[in-house]
Order: C-alpha cells, then structure tokens, then sequence
C-alpha cells in the first residue's frame, strides 16, 4: 500500500455501533492521526444525524460520509461492508479481517434475502476471493483469519498481520486489581457459547455464575476484578476482547475450541484450559472450574503468558501498522494539549503559539462544557460535524474533556500538557484529573516589568 504527500486514509466503520469491532477501527483511526496522516473515519450504515457513537466520541477522529474516489487515497474495509468495495473504481482498498464468522454470516444473509425478491432487484456484489479482487491487501486481525484467507487463494505477499489492543485506560485499572481479594465466582458472556453455558450451570448450581449483561464498561471491569474465572464457549470469530480484560483483569480463562480458540498463536493458554465442549458429558469442566477455586495462584499463574502478550498488543500493533504503510514510527512528541479552556489566557497563548513565538504545536484543548460536543457560540469558536473547534486564522483546534484528556494522554495521542501562566489550583487540577508525569507538563510564564 502506497502512500503520497496528498493521500486521505478512509477507516470504514459502521455507525452509531459500540462493539469491539468499531472500537479497532477507531484505534487505528487515532494512531494514524498521531503519526500526521490524514486520516479519517468512514461511518457507514448510520441511524442518526450524529454518526459518533457516545462511547467511541474519546478518541476524536475526523469522520466523512463520503469518500474522495482517487487513486492516492486508500479506503480500510471490514469484512462485512464488502459490498463498499464495489462503490468505488480508483481507490486503493484494503480488507480488514476483523471477524471471519461475521463475514460467513452477512454472505449468507445477503443471498438469503434475495430468495423472494429474485426478479425485484440484481443480485447483491460482495468481496468473494475473486480475480477481479486481487488489487487489494488483506490485514488479518487474529491467526484464525490468516488461514482462512489463505485457505481461499490470498497469496501471502498480500497478507499482513494487524492486530488490536485493549485500550490504555482498562490496562491502567486492570493493574490494580488485587488478586487476594478474587472471589469464587464464574463470568459469562451471555451471547457467547450460552447453551453450552446454562448446561453447566445446571450440573452446579451452587457456583455463583454472574452474566456480563446490561453493564457499563465500568461494571464490567469491577465485575472481572472479583471474579476468579472467566469462561467463553463461543465461535471466537476474531481475537475476542473481553477474554482478553478478563485475562489482564486477574481471571483465569477457560475456552471451547472453535474458532480463534482452536489455535495456540490467538488464545494461547494451556491446553488443560481449552475443552470440547461438544462432549456430552461436562462434568470436567466443572472440575476445572473448582480446582481453580481451590488453587488459584497456581491457575492464574499457568496463564501469564497470555497476559504478558495482551500487554505487549499495543506495541506490536503500532509496529505492525508502520510495516504495512512503510513508515518508520512516528510520534507527535511536540504536541500539545492546553489544559486551561476557553477564556483570555487560552487566546494569548494560541496567538503567540500560531505566530511561532513558542515551538509548540496544540493539537486540542482543554474544556468540560465545550469539550463534550455540546452547541455553543462564542468569539473564535466554530462546529462541525458535531465537535466544537477553536478556529485562530483558519487553523482549527478540538476541544476536549478532562476525561477525554487523560484518555488520550495513556494512548499517546497527547504528549504535552501546556499550562500559561498559571494559577496554583490550575496546576493541581491538572494533576489530579489526568495523573501526568510531571516532565510532560509545560509551564509558560512571561516576566513582568516592575515599572
């Protein structure tokens, strides 16, 4: 894949989704930000005028809802928005195999609903290993989608690994979770595996068994922290997330063996983890399950390497995402976040800053009533697709959240934080909502004369 001086990168998502899927597409959206590239997502199948869904709004990536069709730019597909693949002629197009079973599943439904409306419209296009659709590369989330690509005739030249991590934030607070504390209970997720689940349950009804069901994030990270045991019986059409936080959240893991489960690359724990559970008799399970009761240290402790590769995910993914566009890795050290608003401090440092009077580059602000998206008017102010911007000589700023701040301070889209002439409580705000090193945070002061 080539890039020019002028290429837009167009990261297909759908939207108004929160998913695992959708927040991938959005981390690689951010980290080509980070690195300058003009990159932006490409929200398809929307339900509302806001396309930015509330959960996905941290990561402040440029949307569009159409794409410039030419050759320099390159447009980043799923796999089950295939059918864009055909809206367009010139662009450079890239599959993203994010789940294998969903592409299967969206195949199947498309042709499924033109059996009785066979004679009311064409049939559906849709990406089917074809030689005509032999001009694009193939990124693979998982070792699962690596197979199945190749098993469909991708040459290996076009296949490149691009995986994904859990978000710095859930990594911050999983490293706290205190593992004397774990309790006796089992974690599930009800639209994974359930049948093979509610069997087990039946078979020891005095486990606590606790559904990860109509929970925040927040719930769902409190949860895996207490809980000793997650298990997972479901397809695995990709890297799943939450095995992956149960893992670094302290739980021991216990899978089927479909799919991304069935390799030792994808989930790779003990094979004394992973069962049939196709078995009619499943009792084993149980067994395991009370055996890591009993001897948890010994369990969570057969599991670390597992851990130790979800930690490394963002490292390699970075790296992996420099490889396949050729870059050598890039960081914005010089950039900056103004943490004190909107108000006359902000507008004579942004001057002086726009006038090359400091060698630093802002590249949002800090504000909890703007910085959430909400309408608002003022002097140097300006809105598009739903974000407020500081607009100083046709040079547009975001504004942001404290809490969107210190997001993107643990991903590393900011670097700095830039303070002007400031008040002490500034100063400790600051640190207590954010958390900083104190070697990335900038202090500016201009001397007074004393006459």
């Amino acid at each position: 894949m080539k890039l020019f001086p002028d290429t837009k990168i167009y990261v297909a998502c759908p939207g108004n989704s929160h998913t695992g899927g959708p927040e991938l597409l959005h981390q690689l959206g951010s980290l080509l930000c980070k690195w300058g590239l003009d990159a932006y997502m490409f929200y398809t199948a929307r339900v509302s005028e806001n396309p930015i869904d509330d959960f996905y709004f941290k990561y402040h990536v440029p949307y569009v809802l159409e794409v410039e069709d030419t050759p320099h730019n390159i447009l980043i597909l799923f796999e089950t928005v295939g059918t864009r693949y055909f809206q367009t002629e010139h662009l450079q197009k890239i599959f993203w195999w994010l789940s294998v079973d969903n592409y299967i599943k969206n195949t199947v439904d498309l042709l499924t609903e033109r059996q009785s409306k066979s004679l009311m419209s064409p049939m559906p296009k849709f990406f089917y290993f074809q030689d005509s659709e032999k001009d694009i590369d193939h990124w693979v989330q998982s070792e699962y989608a690596r197979q199945f690509v190749m098993l469909n005739g991708v040459h290996e030249k076009n296949i490149y690994v691009v995986e994904d991590y859990l978000n710095q934030e859930f990594l911050s607070k999983a490293s706290k979770v205190d593992l004397s504390k774990k309790e006796n209970i089992v974690v599930f997720n009800p639209r994974k595996g359930f049948e093979v689940t509610k069997k087990l349950i039946s078979i020891a009804s005095d486990i606590k068994w606790i559904p990860i069901k109509n929970m925040t994030p927040a719930q769902v990270q409190l949860l895996l922290s207490k809980a000793k045991v997650y298990i997972d019986f479901g397809n695995h059409p990709g890297k799943d997330r939450i095995p992956r936080e149960a893992a670094v959240s302290g739980c021991v893991v216990i899978t089927g063996k479909r799919g991304a489960a069935a390799n030792n690359i994808d989930i790779n724990i003990p094979s004394e983890f992973k069962f049939d559970e196709t078995d009619k008799d499943l009792s084993f399970i149980i067994e395991k399950i009370r055996d890591i009761f009993q001897n948890f240290k010994t369990a969570h402790a057969s599991q670390f390497y597992y851990r130790e590769r979800i930690l490394n995910d963002k490292v390699r993914f970075e790296n992996e995402v420099a490889e396949v566009f050729h870059l050598k890795y890039r960081e914005t050290i010089d950039s900056a976040a103004l943490w004190q608003g909107y108000h006359t401090k902000s507008i004579e440092i942004l001057r002086a800053i726009n006038q090359k009077r400091f060698d630093l580059k802002v590249t949002f602000i800090v504000d909890d009533r703007i910085g959430k998206g909400q309408k608002i008017r003022g002097e140097f102010l300006t809105r598009q697709n739903h974000r407020n911007y500081f607009d100083i000589e046709s040079n547009f700023i975001p504004f942001i959240s404290a809490d969107d701040a210190k997001f993107l301070y643990l991903e590393g889209r900011i670097k700095k934080f830039l303070l002007f002439m400031p008040e002490d409580f500034e100063i400790k705000d600051l640190f207590q909502k954010v958390q900083p090193h104190k070697d990335d945070v900038i202090i500016i002061t201009i001397k007074r004369n004393s006459n």
